[in-house]
């Protein structure tokens, strides 16, 4: 007797990196992400080199920036092109899940926040002689937005 290991000839088993489908075949998703991954990594050292990182050595600079950023892009390129049927221990329908739940019940509290933080804060900006740059004020609603999504999503998930 043969074991398939849950997989057929259309259906091949689910790994932990997962696979591409290119039409009716599939490949490993790293194959791909991989160039792709080192393509984006070049685009963003020229780039990096015509906005003028690093001026006094620009092939040093470019070099540094498309190492530091290999990895990050090919993460990227691994995520836009993996198929989620293909993931060991991926969810059938993620939007149905509880996090999912979680997740959109944060992020309409973390709205609702920033709303009233950006209401008082320019209350307050209006009201008195402060002047905050623009910059480090969209710095502070960033930061305010990223805490408050981050301890409602912890605060629903011990709630369950």
């Amino acid at each position: 007797m043969t074991e398939n290991n849950g997989h057929t000839k259309g259906n091949p088993a689910r790994t932990s990196w997962g696979r591409v489908r290119f039409g009716a075949r599939t490949v490993p998703a790293m194959v791909p992400a991989i160039p792709a991954g080192g393509l984006l990594a070049v685009l963003a050292a020229a780039a990096a080199t015509l906005a003028g990182f690093s001026p006094q050595r620009p092939l040093l600079g470019a070099g540094v920036v498309a190492a530091l950023m290999m990895l990050p892009l090919t993460a990227l390129a691994w995520a836009f092109l993996v198929d989620r049927d293909s993931l060991k221990g991926a969810a059938a329908r993620p939007e149905e899940s509880v996090e999912s739940r979680w997740y959109d019940a944060s992020a309409a509290g973390a709205f609702h926040d920033l709303l009233t933080l950006a209401g008082l804060g320019t209350a307050v900006l209006f009201l008195t002689p402060l002047d905050i740059d623009g910059p480090v004020a969209l710095l502070a609603v960033l930061v305010a937005g990223m805490l408050s999504m981050g301890v409602r999503y912890t605060v629903n998930r011990r709630r369950g």
